[in-house]
């Protein structure tokens, strides 16, 4: 078992400073780490409670906790080292607490969660460049961490030497270097620069550089932070492209605000929250489970509920019923977020009879209907409808914004029904899902999230008048020949 990684520079500037030792096993303070209240019930998904065999494991995660010491004056550190341990002049910062899970060979799996959520915090411990207070770590082969912009570069040194540097951390001999040269300067493109030293560099040359040592030297376990968000889009996709052909069988553990990338390259996604695993599952499931954490901590709503009646949204028209004939499906208080002084109770999608999609082509009619509970008179209100791909990414959607009658009102407290009508693009065929969203506002973008049903309907699409290229179908319009010589 080897148990190679880069450097971290962050450690060492760190303004608080570890408790306890060790070098992949905590030996800390032999209490547990305290429970925040702030922090939600761990959750599972699907995949993570399914049956595919177990692969055999590439990262073995036990219980492991960082604690760090919080000095509020320096004088309180040398104070703290001459009590020898008889008063405590800090106090204790958890900011990983009791994290266990295992990565399987060959597993791709993400890590999501809010600023200070512990994240970068875990996985240097999984790269070795932190020590965990408590709990194990093993990891069972070469591991390749890009942690940091620069992480095990010399500024000092040139492009061309630093490749030789971090093969060596990485434990590469010259000639193997050598060897991969050609590769790793193809790929940084980075010119001219690869001769003068790395501090000269722009941040995203020096992150084009350190993923391409990363990436070609082909580790059995590659980790990364949040790196690949410096570089530009044509570098971004370049190596999302070679992470997924050609170290389609390498172990990765990837942290990142881009939940694309979770959708697009991850088996698995584990959410962090307040230094706790909250939810662990599939990547779309973390998706909705972290966007809920995010609106719900934005928006800290009510859950009052209003009266129990039923009202014609933004209408004169009496009381009435909701029409049952319509194929409505609760929605389960897991897959809601927001402020929720409007929540939305059940969602239906039909086609224009009413009736529940089992296919959609383009140019069909569909029409998404809410029922919603309003807590107390809402004004300008925003209803729309996103359209997400099996992989969680945003492909279309629409608020009633658009609209020159757009604004909603609801004048009293209790129970509405909302109708949105649509018409289905030209999109790739294939499974997709719908979330349902109400905020409150003037603007399309910038308002406040009421309430949002997570990926609550689910419709297949099909193309059959002529091939989607793409996503979606950008149609031409003519072509043109003409001969010039």
């Amino acid at each position: 078992m080897v148990q190679t990684a880069v450097q971290s520079q962050s450690d060492a500037g760190n303004p608080v400073e570890g408790a306890g030792g060790g070098a992949r096993e905590g030996t800390g303070p032999g209490k547990a780490p305290p429970q925040s209240p702030k922090a939600p019930p761990r959750e599972r998904g699907d995949s993570a409670a399914g049956t595919p065999a177990p692969r055999e494991p590439a990262i073995e995660v036990v219980g492991i906790s960082k604690c760090y010491q919080m000095y509020r004056r320096p004088s309180d550190r040398l104070k703290q080292a001459l009590s020898r341990w008889k008063k405590k002049y800090y106090r204790e910062f958890w900011a990983v607490r009791d994290i266990s899970f295992t990565v399987g060979r060959g597993e791709s799996v993400g890590i999501i969660g809010r600023n200070g959520s512990g994240k970068s915090t875990l996985v240097q411990m999984i790269a070795g460049t932190l020590t965990p207070t408590a709990g194990s770590i093993k990891v069972h082969g070469q591991i390749s961490a890009l942690l940091e912009l620069g992480a095990g570069f010399n500024p000092e040194f040139t492009g061309r030497e630093n490749i030789y540097l971090a093969g060596s951390i990485r434990g590469f001999s010259r000639k193997q270097i050598s060897s991969l040269f050609e590769k790793i300067v193809e790929f940084a493109d980075i010119g001219d620069f690869l001769d003068q030293p790395v501090k000269t560099y722009s941040s995203g040359m020096y992150v084009r550089l350190a993923f391409s040592v990363a990436a070609q030297v082909r580790p059995e376990i590659l980790v990364v932070d949040e790196a690949l968000a410096v570089g530009d889009i044509f570098f971004q996709q370049r190596c999302h492209r070679y992470m997924r052909e050609e170290l389609k069988d390498t172990t990765k553990l990837m942290v990142t605000h881009d939940l694309n990338a979770v959708a697009n390259h991850c088996d698995r996604a584990i959410v962090m929250h307040h230094g706790q695993m909250a939810f662990e599952g599939s990547p779309l499931d973390a998706i909705a489970f972290y966007t809920r954490i995010v609106h719900n901590e934005q928006f800290a709503g009510s859950d009052e509920p209003g009266k129990d009646e039923v009202q014609g949204a933004n209408t004169a028209a009496p009381k009435g019923t909701a029409d049952e004939s319509l194929p409505w499906m609760d929605v389960a208080e897991d897959k809601r977020g927001g402020a929720g002084e409007v929540r939305i109770c059940r969602v239906a999608m039909a086609d224009a009879n009413g009736e529940a999609i089992q296919a959609i082509k383009p140019d069909d009619p569909f029409v998404c209907y809410y029922e919603i509970e309003v807590a107390e008179p809402k004004s300008d209100l925003i209803f729309g409808v996103m359209i997400n791909d099996r992989f969680g990414n945003a492909v279309c959607g629409d608020n009633s914004l658009s609209l020159h009658h757009g604004k909603v009102d609801c004048p009293e407290p209790g129970r509405y029904t909302v109708q949105l009508d649509y018409t289905w693009p030209e999109l790739k065929p294939g499974k997709y899902t719908a979330t349902f969203g109400v905020g409150e506002g003037q603007h399309a973008h910038h308002h406040t999230v009421q309430c949002w049903a997570h990926n609550v309907v689910s419709v297949t699409a099909i193309a059959p008048r002529r091939p989607v290229h793409g996503l979606f179908t950008n149609p031409v319009k003519d072509v043109r020949i003409n001969r010039i010589g």
